[in-house]
């Protein structure tokens, strides 16, 4: 994470740097210079799978929903036109995974908030932008975050000149804030003889002298006496809101430099057992993680530290779940025990200030604490979710903890088992967004055109462990798979279903019906089944002859869906690896069209392999000297079927001693060492 946070930091340093050196330009200009960086940013994945979230206002710029939602629409109108290299997220879905999630906008613009999001949808990377309205010209600041990685790939600064159009959108005024009294900043007056004196030092610059004073004593801790003495001088300050900010700066001198004096530890141990309301005081959380910065909670420091833990009732107890029992070293019965301790105070409704937290509540901080302690992680949710209550969001959310256990388990074994745990879940469970997950879920199986991607995906998510999956839920595989609105999504998970064998009545037809279509004459059902056969990687062998029936129709008013139909048989008799004569042969006879169906029927042949060598060589021995480019396809086609088509060496010889075509020669010379690796 250390090199994520100094490339942001040099990010946005260089961001900054370019908008100093720019000049305002129109709004048009700036748009399509955005739109540009996003269409040629870099991408592990292409197409990329991109959510654009709404650009929104800096704190110190007045808000403005309607150039905010502008800005981002035309931004995704820009970049909507390359689906090659860009893929983009339903801004609806999107919406709902951020209100439903509780985002803030402002935050989408951090890799953190960007990661989080990755376990929620099917993405591959965020944008996120925020603007500025100054007197002349608006700044705008975009950068896409990869949700896997949190590497920033693309930030930009540009400005926008202020002109009256823009003026209208920003309608709401920019409030003033009020000015505070001299009671308020905390100073103290003098009179003598009823007038008033210069007033006297706050208590706020007291102890901000008192700060620098001691902050050079932390330049120089190259003794024991020395940070002795360091600490000695800092236990004379209470810890407090005051003058007690000195012990930030300690705590991280200490931290950095791999410092534990014990005395000052005792000293913040006893102070965290004096802070009432640790929820709403940021001495607690910082106490504790100076704490477990060894690796080691003993008994005091659990007991001080899960007692602040009890009275901390919002979204911060997972972190004192991550430093007090995540992070630690002790074993693994200590580990269980601390969690046992947590539940327990959840069930007695004893856990959480002002208001004691839900047992539901507290078992998703509990996962979200121990997301980088996979085995404890896992141990949880088989011991404590069965006593769960959920409701439908509940639900949700324990489907991402189960499929982020699974990503996050290396033990190929485990992953297994923890797929049947997911399927479980599935199978048990009713919610309004399953549907969504559960396909979600399985497009992360996805393979891309990145090998190296490609490497990772096997690794994270093996393809058996999705055919588990498919086989186990097929049910809610085929009642999911309308349930989406978007015609996009619903032809993939139909695809999904052809390819894992997920009947779905009356959009994937059985073996028999589709026998039925295509022995029938309308056109249009026979392409439709022709290409969800052609996803299928063994399409049922039953239908061998009638795919190679269809070779012989014609058709007077559609001659090109015929065709396709006609193309798509080939590639699913390739996909069968047919050895039916005909088929064969009409494949070869569609070489010379330089069509699809060539294209179709070079792959197919390679796939047959040996069974039609004999046909490739009886055509390849009939060629003339005016045929090079069919010589040249056939022997490419034996030469990739390599070893198995070693009988067409004697062909392959006659073409080499005649040809006066270099291509047609190196093909041949190619094909003949192809044959003999």
């Amino acid at each position: 994470m250390r090199w994520i946070k100094g490339f942001l930091i040099g990010g946005i340093a260089m961001a900054a740097l370019q908008a100093l050196a720019q000049k305002p330009k129109p709004y048009p200009a700036v748009t399509q210079e955005l739109a540009s960086r996003i269409i040629t940013a870099p991408a592990p994945n292409v197409p990329q799978s991109l959510a654009v979230v709404p650009f929104t206002a800096t704190p110190s710029s007045p808000q403005s929903q309607a150039f905010g939602e502008y800005l981002t629409e035309t931004i995704i109108g820009s970049i909507a036109g390359h689906p090659d290299k860009l893929k983009l997220f339903e801004r609806t879905r999107m919406d709902a995974i951020l209100k439903e999630h509780e985002f803030i906008l402002t935050d989408l613009m951090k890799p953190a908030a960007a990661l989080k999001i990755g376990q929620l949808a099917p993405i591959d990377a965020i944008l996120s932008g925020t603007y500025t309205r100054l007197k002349s010209y608006i700044e705008v600041s975009a950068r896409i975050i990869d949700v896997t990685s949190g590497e920033i790939t693309m930030s930009y600064v540009g400005r926008i000149k202020m002109n009256k159009n823009m003026a209208t959108l920003f309608a709401q005024p920019t409030a003033v804030p009020p000015v505070a009294t001299d009671k308020e900043k905390g100073t103290v007056q003098i009179t003598f003889n009823g007038n008033n004196t210069t007033p006297a030092k706050t208590q706020a610059e007291i102890c901000k002298e008192k700060t620098e004073a001691f902050r050079p004593r932390l330049n120089d801790l190259s003794t024991p006496e020395k940070i002795s003495a360091v600490v000695n001088d800092a236990m004379k300050t209470p810890f407090d809101h005051v003058c007690g900010k000195l012990h930030y700066e300690v705590m991280y001198a200490f931290t950095r430099f791999k410092l534990d004096p014990e005395a000052y530890k005792n000293f913040l141990v006893s102070t965290l057992d004096t802070i009432a309301y640790p929820y709403g005081d940021e001495r607690a959380y910082e106490i504790v993680r100076y704490i477990v910065n060894d690796g080691h909670v003993d008994t005091r420091e659990w007991k001080a530290g899960f007692a602040a833990m009890s009275r901390v009732g919002n979204y911060y107890l997972s972190n004192y779940v991550s430093q007090l029992i995540g992070k630690t070293d002790a074993p693994e019965a200590e580990q269980k025990n601390r969690v046992a301790q947590y539940f327990d105070l959840a069930a007695q409704n004893k856990l959480g200030l002002p208001r004691p937290v839900s047992f539901e509540f507290a078992f998703v901080e509990m996962m979200e604490g121990l997301a980088k302690n996979q085995g404890l992680r896992q141990y949880v949710f088989e011991t404590y979710a069965p006593r769960l209550l959920p409701d439908d969001k509940l639900k949700a959310t324990l489907f991402s903890e189960l499929s982020s256990m699974y990503k996050e388990e290396t033990t190929p074994a485990r992953k297994t088992e923890l797929i049947g745990w997911l399927a479980s879940f599935v199978n048990a469970n009713e919610y309004p967004k399953a549907h969504e997950q559960l396909y979600d879920f399985a497009w992360n199986f996805k393979m891309t055109y990145n090998e190296t991607t490609n490497a990772t995906i096997r690794k994270e998510f093996p393809e058996s462990d999705l055919r588990v999956l498919a086989q186990r839920c097929h049910e809610k595989f085929s009642n999911y798979a309308l349930l989406t609105p978007y015609p996009s999504q619903k032809e993939d998970r139909i695809n999904f279903c052809v390819r894992y064998n997920v009947a779905i009545p009356g959009v994937i037809p059985t073996v028999e019906e589709a026998e039925v279509i295509l022995r029938g004459n309308d056109l249009a059902e026979q392409l439709r089944v022709m290409k969800l056969l052609a996803l299928k990687d063994t399409p049922p062998l039953t239908l061998e002859n009638t795919l190679v029936n269809l070779f012989n129709k014609k058709s007077l008013e559609d001659k090109a869906t015929m065709n396709a139909i006609q193309t798509l048989a080939i590639s699913v008799l390739g996909n069968l690896k047919t050895t039916n004569a005909k088929a064969i042969d009409y494949m070869i006879a569609v070489l010379p069209h330089y069509g699809n169906d060539t294209e179709a029927a070079k792959i197919a042949l390679v796939k047959i392999g040996k069974p039609a060598v004999k046909a490739l060589s009886a055509r390849l021995d009939k060629t003339t000297d005016q045929e090079g480019g069919l010589q040249h396809q056939l022997i490419t086609i034996l030469g990739k079927i390599g070893k198995e088509a070693a009988a067409s060496e004697k062909s392959i010889q006659r073409i080499l001693t005649i040809t006066r075509n270099s291509e047609v020669r190196y093909a041949a010379e190619a094909a003949l060492q192809a044959m003999e690796n």
